[in-house]
């Protein structure tokens, strides 16, 4: 189980930091593929657990909700403000009730679920893109957030396997607050350390509150994810990454943070 872990490391690590020095149209269609893949396997999570989606509105809205970020990176002026992701997103939301009205079992949890797939995977994720275009140097924050958010997982399982007595929550048992703690002060570190080694791209209060928000937020929606897993009884996503599980699995803690981080800079610039 070790070797096919390490090789998917070996080129996934590369892979990712190439995309993200690259930018544009394949970062952009990256984090596209990613969110695809992430609805795939929600759709095939509350399949497995008896909870019903709206398939074709799951897929089609969520994956304009990126290309409307997208667009909404590159619009100056529309409707006194850049929408196009707010009007998918209603569009989204009207449309799956339509779906409801005319279907012959009419199910309102599965506006629920589909709505919910919606919000967690594809308008959270998409805040990556929002990152990456974020200037003057969106290629170093993203390289921050993403290296950092490894390191914290690799110290916060270390940690709990190392030092973990007790449980940080009845959801993932095998998470610890020792674990925990020790993600926490690797993430702030880690920000800390990286933004030297970027030639000082995130100023010292920045790179603090990106570390704070890891270090927390991070590791929050990598449990809120173990949540849905343990609601419908598996331990992965799937096994499309060999030795990883599933794509949520390894893009979990990004669902989120993106957001929490985008509007932080926002702010605090």
């Amino acid at each position: 189980m070790l070797l096919p872990r390490i090789l998917t490391a070996i080129i996934g690590i590369p892979f990712v930091l190439a995309v993200i020095h690259i930018g544009n149209l394949p970062y952009m269609f990256f984090i596209l593929t990613i969110i695809a893949l992430s609805l795939y396997e929600y759709s095939v999570l509350m399949r497995l657990g008896g909870k019903p989606v709206q398939k074709s509105v799951l897929f089609i809205f969520g994956l304009l909700i990126p290309l409307a970020f997208i667009l909404d990176s590159y619009s100056k002026n529309i409707f006194s403000g850049n929408n196009f992701s707010i009007f998918i997103f209603t569009s989204a939301f009207i449309f799956s009730v339509i779906v409801e009205i005319f279907s012959s079992k009419k199910y309102l949890e599965r506006i629920a679920f589909t709505l919910f797939g919606i919000v967690l995977i594809s308008w959270n994720l998409s805040y990556l893109i929002g990152i990456r275009n974020i200037m003057p140097d969106g290629e170093g924050l993203t390289f921050i957030i993403i290296i950092s958010v490894w390191i914290m997982d690799t110290a916060a399982y270390a940690g709990g396997r190392m030092f973990g007595k007790k449980r940080l929550s009845s959801i993932s048992p095998k998470k610890t607050w020792e674990g925990a703690i020790a993600g926490f002060i690797t993430a702030i570190v880690s920000v800390l350390l990286l933004r030297l080694f970027l030639k000082d791209t995130v100023p010292v209060p920045m790179a603090v509150g990106i570390g704070l928000l890891i270090g927390v937020i991070a590791q929050m929606s990598d449990l809120a994810e173990s949540m849905i897993k343990r609601s419908v009884g598996v331990k992965d996503s799937s096994n499309l990454l060999p030795g990883h599980g599933g794509i949520l699995d390894r893009f979990d803690s990004y669902i989120f943070l993106a957001p929490a981080v985008y509007y932080f800079v926002l702010f605090i610039r």
